[in-house]
């Protein structure tokens, strides 16, 4: 296993020095359900549109219908 860090020690690390890991989240349901199998306790909104959808609007003549919406 290696272990990369993403900030530098602010001191050198010596033998007998002792610290913790943690996994790092970056709050993303995929990340919830990928790299821990925890969807169930995910405490977001994952459904529901984002910002890009809230300020669309339709346009004629768009492959999606003019409805924002791109059909699968």
């Amino acid at each position: 296993m290696r272990l990369s860090l993403w900030q530098t020690m602010p001191e050198p690390i010596a033998v007998d020095d002792s610290f913790t890991i943690t996994a790092g989240c970056d709050k993303s349901f995929a990340t919830c359900r990928d790299r821990f199998a925890n969807t169930d306790n995910f405490r977001g909104f994952p459904q529901i549109p984002g910002n890009d959808f809230v300020v669309s609007y339709p346009l004629p003549g768009s492959p999606d219908g003019g409805n924002g919406i791109l059909a699968s």
